[in-house]
């Protein structure tokens, strides 16, 4: 009696046990997703400002910084802030590729 019991628990915790792992490696898959588009606004801004810096259009640096600093502000960031995690996020962005198999 005891041994079914025991069987009775353990089938009936088993799904609960496998959803919760599901869910742990979902969050990692979007943790991967954040990591992508962060690194594609970092890289954007980089272009940006490489496109202005090599072609100096009128008016075209005040419009860089404003376009900038207001999408760090939407964040939550100042645009010091934001543009220092550029070279954290990109790291991560690198190693994901390589766990993944597409190494640089």
């Amino acid at each position: 009696m005891r041994m079914m019991i025991f069987i009775l628990t353990l089938l009936t915790s088993l799904p609960v046990l496998a959803e919760e792992n599901s869910e742990n490696d979902m969050s990692a898959v979007v943790g991967m997703m954040v990591v992508a588009k962060a690194t594609g606004m970092c890289g954007v801004f980089y272009q940006m400002a490489n496109f202005q810096q090599s072609t100096k259009m009128d008016g075209g640096d005040e419009f860089v910084v404003r376009f900038m600093t207001t999408e760090a502000a939407r964040l939550g960031y100042t645009l010091e802030d934001f543009m220092a995690q550029c070279p954290g996020i990109v790291q991560k962005y690198d190693a994901n590729m390589k766990l993944l198999g597409f190494e640089q």
